[in-house]
């Protein structure tokens, strides 16, 4: 990619840091600011619930900006750099491997939920949220062994 797109992303990732630090804030002020206990939030509070609301809002927009740009950035790149192809679809098998792997440690047995005195028994949430943490699990491991190998190899280097 250009220094032109690069130069975009650098200014949209401040933008979406600083509306981060206004989400949180505004968390806190509503947090503070209506502390009293409400019917419709009883876990909570009516501030909590409300600042709550707003960060799930603003995750699923940073979530769907993330999917749109894992989405056209690569489709840009191979377009732009037909030789780079075979490195971004390797990316992409080793993705899908991954998230395979987490479909194949994950279980759908009902889950404990001590807030209503029962179970959480959706199969599909229960399995899609084992395949998630599972994928974050083994990306956060490889990441590790990536900056182990990297720092080992330059030792050697040297």
């Amino acid at each position: 990619m250009n220094n032109k797109a690069f130069k975009y992303i650098k200014y949209i990732s401040y933008l979406l840091l600083i509306l981060g630090v206004a989400v949180f804030a505004y968390f806190i002020i509503a947090s503070i600011l209506y502390p009293e206990p409400s019917p419709v939030y009883p876990v909570g509070s009516v501030g909590a619930a409300m600042g709550v609301e707003v960060m799930l809002y603003y995750a699923y927009i940073i979530f769907a900006a993330a999917l749109i740009i894992a989405v056209i950035f690569p489709v840009i790149n191979i377009l732009s750099n037909p030789k780079g192809a075979m490195r971004t679809l390797i990316g992409l098998v080793v993705m899908i491997v991954i998230f395979g792997v987490g479909y194949l440690l994950s279980s759908d047995a009902p889950v404990p939920n001590p807030a209503e005195n029962g179970y959480f028994d959706n199969p599909v949430e229960l399995r899609l949220t084992d395949v998630g943490l599972y994928a974050g699990y083994i990306m956060l491991a490889a990441s590790f062994l990536v900056i182990i190998w990297g720092e080992i190899r330059n030792a050697f280097k040297k």
